[in-house]
């Protein structure tokens, strides 16, 4: 059995989506930058854009990074992505709860630096486990035992996609995608065989025209995913046997 607890952090994000913005790569560099030096100590890359050369508005503009790799922050007219990613092997694990803490906190000054209304909420989560047969695991972990005779008696790779929109902590309307299928992990220039499961929690994008999240919805949103997010695995990959 696989169970939700054997899973280890891959990578994680937090989007903010800034439907009215209009960044200026300049003040952002000047401005925003030297307050996240200790978080993005790496060389931070800036799109040049010729002129009267019209840029798509999900185009990042600025880029920062810290040294290690691990932390990285994307910052578009449109949007800004905050990630942490497992880069080595040797990389430590950085908690689910820490890294949306830190990010929030991020986004927050990222939102009070610019002034801008933020109309659309997102995060995303990518966790693995290693597992010899991953495809014929999540065959038999998901199906009947009519379909492993055929057509899935030996499938090298397996894919589960579900969606679902529910209200997050009472008072969000969210969507929440879950896909678990099969992948290779590489560390180290060694390749081995994983079950992958991403989760990916949004706000409506149908509401991104009229919404205006605050501060404080901000840091409750995040707080949210955070719990949801397990307990999503944990319905997937049962920590107690299933009946």
């Amino acid at each position: 059995m696989v169970k939700s607890s054997d899973f280890a952090l891959t990578s994680c994000q937090a989007t903010l989506f800034t439907p009215d913005e209009e960044i200026s790569a300049s003040k952002l560099m000047s401005g925003l930058l030297p307050r996240w030096l200790g978080r993005f100590d790496g060389d931070p890359t800036m799109l040049p854009v010729p002129a009267g050369v019209p840029v798509p508005r999900d185009m990042p503009r600025v880029i920062l990074q810290a040294a290690s790799g691990a932390w990285r922050c994307e910052i578009a007219s449109a949007r800004i992505n905050l990630s942490w990613r497992k880069t080595k092997r040797e990389t430590q694990i950085l908690p689910v709860a820490e890294f949306f803490k830190d990010a929030t906190k991020l986004l927050n000054e990222y939102r009070d630096f610019l002034e801008c209304r933020v109309g659309r909420l997102a995060a995303v989560l990518n966790r693995y486990v290693i597992q010899p047969s991953p495809g014929r695991f999540l065959a038999e972990h998901f199906c009947q035992d009519r379909w492993l005779r055929a057509p899935l008696n030996r499938p090298e790779g397996f894919e589960l996609h579900a969606h679902k929109s529910f209200k997050l902590g009472g008072r969000f309307q969210v969507n929440s995608w879950v896909r678990n299928k099969t992948g290779k992990l590489t560390e180290d220039d060694e390749r081995r065989p994983i079950i992958l499961v991403e989760q990916d929690i949004n706000t409506l994008v149908e509401e991104v025209s009229t919404s205006a999240f605050s501060t404080d919805e901000m840091a409750a949103f995040f707080a949210a995913v955070t719990v949801e997010f397990d307990h999503i695995l944990n319905l997937y990959y049962p920590t107690e046997g299933r009946e």
